[in-house]
């Protein structure tokens, strides 16, 4: 073959590989790898760990939260991170978590603690959603002892000490006791759905009545199991009125429902769960929302890179492309209920939970800065429709 032949199928083959590479680089970021500008700053990345702009975009058009990445509080810091990444708000709620008090030496000392962080918070106009837990010391505790008003001295006191600590009503953000109450990891001896919405009367009347203005919230799981021992893929997606039929009015404001994909362990032979119309069902939502009377609904959800990480054998990996289709579909199962007149948001589990029992990587980068990391560019893509949509998210990672 003559030379200009050889050079002419070399441009036909050059030409397919980059319009090849494009559609995968398109179809991971939104972008055209011809959109791509390399500035100087790509090279010499910046000394004090700041990403340009020119590099990262902005997830919205309002400004970074002044001085976050100055403050006491580990969550705020960690905001801070996410806050450099986009250059730009990300959210202005974030996730943590408080354990319900089971004496008044508890509740108090809980309390001084909790009113600090809730403090530091509003100083930068940051809300909590506070994930009330059943546990003390990784114990859990009956929701037969709760419902039963056993908890309700202790409680009591927690709730005052908030108060005369200086927390107001707007510092509180949204409370949700007991969440996932209808997953079997709490103490389900004897439990049926109608102790949870008893369990829930105690507490947040107890809260509103230091604190009438605070939010309550419930958050279930998609799926219902009904025993201890429990594979994933033994869930019901099966209606979750039973659990909120006895709720009183006005204790709770909002209603947010949990469900994530999910992958068996490598080399099981076994199919995934992808289609958020199936972990995460609006319809289940929008029913339990009804029965309680709220039009608020919020999607506690996320997508994972690595799971079964304490196990080489079964490790499973998820690469950016899926990840970013995945969060496509959660939007559009939030967008089904939004246009049916709910208020919709999404609570976003981010956290790394490779090295615990869970055993899964929820996060999108280990090293915030690195321009690299794909995993890093879907969340950016995530950030940027949300705030184009409308449509206001929280973080959940408590990796500090």
């Amino acid at each position: 073959m003559k030379n200009t032949g050889i050079a002419f199928y070399s441009l036909i083959f050059l030409g397919l590989s980059l319009f090849a590479f494009n559609l995968v680089f398109t179809s991971m970021t939104d972008r055209s790898i011809f959109q791509i500008h390399l500035p100087k700053e790509l090279v010499n990345k910046p000394a004090d760990g700041q990403i340009p702009q020119s590099q990262a975009g902005r997830c919205s058009d309002t400004g970074s939260i002044d001085r976050l990445g100055e403050a006491s509080d580990p969550a705020l810091r960690r905001l801070a991170e996410y806050q450099n990444v986009c250059n730009s708000l990300v959210t202005k709620t974030v996730t943590i978590s408080v354990e319900v008090p089971l004496d008044k030496a508890m509740a108090e000392e809980s309390a001084h603690r909790m009113a600090d962080r809730l403090k530091e918070f509003s100083s930068f106009g940051v809300s909590p959603l506070v994930m009330v837990e059943p546990t003390k010391n990784g114990t859990f505790i009956g929701f037969n002892a709760i419902q039963a008003g056993n908890l309700d001295p202790a409680v009591r006191k927690f709730f005052s000490t908030l108060k005369s600590d200086g927390v107001t009503d707007p510092m509180m953000g949204t409370w949700v006791p007991f969440p996932e109450a209808n997953l079997p990891y709490w103490n389900h001896v004897n439990f049926v759905p109608g102790d949870f919405s008893a369990a829930v009367n105690e507490y947040l009347g107890v809260m509103k009545s230091q604190f009438p203005g605070a939010n309550g919230s419930i958050l279930l799981n998609s799926a219902t199991y009904e025993h201890e021992n429990f594979e994933w893929t033994d869930g019901e997606y099966v209606s979750l009125v039973a659990y909120v039929s006895g709720i009183k009015p006005g204790l709770v404001d909002s209603f947010g429902i949990e469900g994530f994909p999910w992958m068996p362990p490598a080399q099981s032979g076994r199919f995934g769960v992808f289609d958020a119309r199936e972990y995460l069902n609006s319809r289940l939502a929008i029913e339990a929302a009804d029965k309680i009377g709220v039009r608020s609904l919020w999607f506690n959800t996320g997508t994972y890179s690595r799971k079964y990480t304490l196990d080489k054998g079964k490790t499973v990996f998820i690469d950016p492309g899926k990840r970013k289709d995945v969060l496509n579909g959660i939007i559009s199962e939030l967008e089904t209920a939004e246009k049916k007149g709910y208020s919709v948001s999404i609570n976003l589990l981010a956290e790394d939970r490779s090295n615990l029992a869970e055993a899964t990587d929820w996060s999108y980068w280990s090293d915030p800065n690195d321009l690299s990391d794909m995993n890093r560019a879907v969340f950016v893509d995530f950030s940027v429709k949300m705030n184009e949509l409308g449509i206001p998210f929280s973080l959940n990672d408590e990796s500090w």
